[in-house]
């Protein structure tokens, strides 16, 4: 999915209007009920509504829409139209926070409309803080400012913003948090932005919500559809896109029934000083779970046996030492080549490391490198020059620190990020939330899935498995980083099904692993 800048959206939004075409008004109204089903959806499954007798529901809430001045706000006031009359259980409070000489257009046709039903409807306008009355029972649908916000709010809108996050309410934004922007927010004011519990967003996801800063105004959101003219997205070029299911099933390749172990690859593994085997077990069974072929895990004399005992699927290449990796052969018949997860940094298993790097030049062999394989690279920053094209790297956000530098916020490391990309020709995957991968086209992936559970030692050892298993397999590194961080999120969240994001383990995640994904046959 792509991911555009808020004037892209505008843009995008008139070619829908001028060329579907349709109303802005109509358009408003496909998107507000599509906000109220959400809403109807959301509400039984939290149970502030229930089925009480042959699909009768009772509301257990009252929903208080805070209306702005804008289309935001006109999307506001049509939900509660829509929501009185296609689900008259609700207890639909709705205030309009606007001068009504300042309405849009549409909002100012959407509050004379809803106006008409209030005999069964509580609706009320202010634009005094202190009239706004809201009770932490309470779903608060936060309507006041949307996608066109380009500068910090001012009272009376930050003064009513602060009571709503001090009430305690559960709050909804539609399409943003009233008063967070679309991209850059490092000059807003954070006191006067909504902190919301959902968003719902309309059509695409924007770009701030990806930032860590932008955390207590974006705990999740969910992305609506209101079916946007398809040309447009098309023909709107963006740099930034959101890893969704879609996205994966375009990359999947469906086995051939007459297919054998060795069209599935070949893959080379080197992984697990004697004294962190754990994780070369950990990154080779995630590696054979992802549908490799064949898989040759590497490691020193010591760790032979575990490796053995753990996971007899493997075959083993044993290093000449008995504790350290210090040198292999790449043998004619790997298809890819893996490295880092608890190898360290020894002086010899950094010489190998080097020997490695020109061998895999040398075979035009596709690479990734993970955990010590960067630290070695932090103490030979040169060597990057030396990594074959589209090699994949896969720091988390201190390794990626300490080989390219710190930065002081997101959007300086995102630009970094893609500019040392497209220098240094390599793939960057950027562990954490919305796991971010950067390659050298210019382009930034945001990845849909994960859990907080993932925050643990061992998660990126199955992740290296994972990316070596698909590449092994023949994907493009693009595409089996963007299918790796993919599933490996989703398996994060599969495991939250069973245990609680405490207790989740790297080996609980490598059972969950699935490549099962849907397909549209024409």
């Amino acid at each position: 999915m792509k991911i555009f800048t808020t004037q892209q959206i505008a843009d995008i939004d008139k070619f829908t209007i001028e060329n579907e075409p349709i109303k802005s008004i109509k358009l408003m109204e496909r998107a507000a009920t599509n906000l109220a089903m959400y809403i109807f959806k959301y509400s039984i499954k939290s149970g502030f509504v229930v089925n009480y007798d042959n699909h009768e529901y009772q509301s257990n809430s009252k929903i208080l829409i805070i209306c702005g001045p804008g289309n935001n706000g006109g999307d506001g006031l049509a939900m509660a139209r829509i929501l009185v009359d296609k689900y008259s259980f609700y207890q639909i409070n709705v205030v309009l926070f606007a001068e009504k000489e300042k309405l849009s257009n549409d909002c100012k046709k959407n509050w004379k409309r809803l106006k008409k039903l209030s005999n069964e409807i509580k609706i009320f306008h202010t634009t005094d803080p202190d009239e706004v009355y809201i009770d932490r029972s309470y779903i608060v649908i936060d309507a006041l400012f949307g996608n066109g916000l380009n500068r910090p709010l001012k009272d009376p809108y930050k003064t009513l913003i602060q009571k709503i996050n001090k009430s305690g309410a559960y709050v909804i934004s539609i399409d943003l948090p009233s008063g967070l922007m679309g991209e850059d927010n490092r000059n807003n004011d954070k006191e006067a932005i909504v902190k919301s519990h959902n968003t719902l967003t309309l059509q695409f996801p924007k770009l701030s919500f990806f930032d860590p800063a932008n955390e207590d105004f974006i705990k999740k959101f969910e992305i609506i559809d209101i079916q946007l003219h398809r040309d447009a997205i098309n023909n709107t070029h963006t740099r930034y896109y959101y890893i969704d299911e879609k996205m994966i099933n375009d990359f999947f390749k469906i086995r051939r029934k007459f297919s054998e172990k060795r069209d599935y690859g070949h893959a080379l593994l080197i992984a697990g000083m004697y004294a962190k085997t754990g994780a070369a077990i950990l990154a080779a069974k995630a590696c054979l779970r992802s549908g490799v072929g064949l898989l040759h895990t590497h490691v020193p004399k010591n760790s032979v046996l575990p490796i053995q005992v753990a996971l007899p699927e493997t075959m083993l290449s044993i290093d000449e030492h008995e504790e350290y990796f210090t040198n292999v052969n790449i043998e004619p018949y790997y298809t890819a080549v893996g490295i880092g997860p608890g190898i360290g940094t020894n002086e010899l298993t950094q010489q190998g490391f080097y020997n490695l790097i020109e061998q895999v030049k040398n075979k035009n062999l596709p690479l990734v490198i993970d955990a010590d394989g960067l630290n070695i690279l932090c103490k030979h920053k040169d060597w990057l020059k030396k990594l074959p094209q589209n090699t994949i790297l896969t720091p988390h956000k201190r390794e990626f620190e300490r080989l390219f530098g710190t930065f002081e916020n997101f959007f300086d490391r995102i630009h970094a990020a893609s500019d040392i990309s497209q220098n240094t020709h390599c793939i960057i995957v950027l562990k954490g939330a919305y796991t971010q991968i950067y390659t050298p086209d210019g382009n930034i992936y945001f990845n849909s899935t994960g859990t907080p559970a993932m925050a643990k030692a061992g998660m990126g050892d199955v992740l290296t498995g994972i990316i070596l298993a698909l590449i092994a397999q023949g994907y493009k590194p693009e595409q089996a980083a963007i299918m790796a961080v993919y599933s490996h999120g989703k398996a994060g969240e599969k495991c939250t099904d069973f245990y609680d994001e405490y207790s989740v383990l790297p080996s609980d995640l490598i059972e969950k692993l699935s490549f099962n994904c849907t397909y549209e046959i024409n």
